[in-house]
């Protein structure tokens, strides 16, 4: 077998192993058992490790370039500091256990984009994997909503409307993965050659946008109306073409707000079947509290002749109480932190409105773990990035631009960042990482002098060879001619013979 070839068959590899790693993440996030926790569980840390490998097969029998000093300093110093974190852990296992999974995701996606900034190609390659599995995992939650629309609904209360989950444990799981993905599927509509992948392309947006409004996920459609935007100012478009993708975006965000609005909260609470939810513990003693006010409710609990609360476009859903009672956790530890990894075994969720183990703030949730020593070489990290979008040149890195943009704000309302099991974590890692190595200058314009001199080479090459036919031709004919005149003598010998 070929290089070439070798190479060829690694980058599919790749490319299967990033769409069956989406999927097995959401699986493994998801509510429909047993494919949830006995099979997409152990299944995503398997499809981690086979990814891992393939990437590092396909560094070896191809070119590399390298990833830019300020990212490589800042996700060396982000990792070391986790690292350093199980010192003081409040669970050092946690901490090494969790560390060893983010450390292979960035391991695969630094990999990735160093390869990325030799072979642009690898970049394409990687978002549709993202996009395959992405569009598989939707395809089962419609199937999901078919088949058992209870389990794919999430049901109206007297504080929200009916939402779509699909097969994600809440509603605002797929919404997030769907939403990195939107720019991608914008840059396939561009991108799309002939009527029917245009009509594949434009079928796709429509699933995953139906799937996203439907999920009443305010966070992930504005994600995905801000990465449009960002893909749509970072890719070198025709002023016609960045119009018409910006109007778009703008259509489909305000018809998503119009749908969100739509449905209302029910006038009465379902009836939750005990099997699902086991019924409250017994009061222990006549002192005894939490019968009559919950330790998760404590704050904000409605009194008696209360107004309930009601969930619109505009109201927190209990995540500014959430938030103000992390940080006054983290004055705790300020510095430092409790430990990387520990963000739901360290926050305590004392609100009525916020149903997370998380206070389901990416930056805080880093405040929590690390401090403000690892939120810094955080920021630091991600802003290396963000500083590579003005070098984008071409519509594929445009894409993971938008990715970007969507993936930083979507963390301001959830905890993704570095949790591996969250189905939106790996993608917006890649797709970072791969922006990164896709528009390192100095590579570029390495790779750019080898191509020129090998093209120089080349053009040698072919102009020494084509002089040498010509020589070769005229030596041919010179050796044509001399046989000619002796075979004439010869004729000549034999009727001279023939007439004596």
């Amino acid at each position: 077998m070929t290089q070439a070839r070798l190479r060829e068959q690694l980058t599919g590899a790749v490319q299967a192993l990033t769409a069956a790693l989406v999927v097995a993440l959401g699986l493994g996030a998801g509510n429909s058992y047993p494919w949830n926790i006995p099979v997409g569980r152990p299944l995503r840390w398997i499809v981690l490790g086979e990814l891992l490998g393939a990437a590092l097969l396909l560094a070896l029998v191809s070119r590399r370039g390298r990833l830019g000093t300020r990212t490589a300093l800042a996700l060396g110093a982000f990792l070391g500091l986790g690292l350093l974190s199980a010192a003081w852990s409040s669970d050092f296992g946690l901490t090494v256990g969790r560390l060893a999974t983010v450390a292979a995701v960035f391991a695969v996606a630094c990999v990735l984009a160093v390869l990325a900034a030799v072979r642009r190609e690898l970049v394409e390659v990687v978002l549709l994997g993202v996009v395959l599995g992405v569009v598989a995992l939707a395809v089962i939650g419609a199937l999901e909503l078919w088949h058992d629309p209870d389990r794919a609904l999430s049901p109206a209360t007297t504080q929200s409307p009916a939402r779509y989950n699909g097969i994600g444990g809440n509603p605002n799981t797929m919404a997030m993965l769907i939403a990195l993905v939107v720019p991608a599927v914008v840059w396939a509509i561009l991108e799309a050659a002939g009527r029917v992948r245009l009509i594949a392309a434009v079928g796709v947006l429509a699933l995953l946008y139906a799937s996203l409004v439907g999920s009443g996920s305010r966070g992930a459609l504005l994600g995905a109306f801000v990465g449009t935007l960002a893909f749509a100012f970072a890719a070198p478009l025709a002023r016609a073409t960045f119009v018409r993708v910006a109007a778009a975006a703008v259509l489909l965000a305000v018809v998503g707000v119009a749908a969100m609005a739509y449905p209302q909260p029910a006038e009465t609470n379902p009836v939750i079947p005990p099997e699902i939810v086991p019924p409250a513990t017994p009061r222990l003693s006549p002192l005894d509290a939490q019968p009559v006010l919950p330790l998760e409710s404590e704050v904000g609990l409605p009194r008696v002749g209360e107004e309930p609360f009601e969930r619109t476009l505009l109201t927190s859903s209990g995540r500014l109480d959430a938030w103000r009672g992390a940080l006054d956790q983290v004055l705790d530890r300020p510095l430092l932190g409790y430990g990387f990894g520990t963000e739901e075994r360290v926050f305590v969720d004392r609100y009525y409105l916020h149903y997370s183990q998380r206070p389901e703030n990416a930056y805080l949730g880093t405040l929590l773990q690390v401090g403000l020593v690892g939120l810094a070489l955080l920021l630091a990290l991600l802003a290396a990035i963000v500083a590579r979008i003005r070098l984008v040149r071409d519509a594929a890195s445009a894409a993971c631009a938008g990715a970007v943009v969507c993936g930083l704000l979507l963390a301001v309302g959830q905890s993704y960042l570095t949790s591996v099991g969250s189905p939106a974590m790996v993608p917006f890692w890649l797709a970072a990482l791969l922006l990164v190595g896709a528009t390192e200058p100095q590579t570029a314009e390495r790779l750019g002098q080898r191509e020129r001199d090998e093209g120089e080479v080349e053009a040698a090459r072919g102009h020494a060879e084509a002089r040498l036919d010509v020589v070769g031709s005229q030596q041919q004919g010179v050796d044509g001619e001399q046989d000619d005149d002796a075979c004439g003598r010869a004729v000549s010998a034999q009727r001279q013979a023939r007439a004596d």
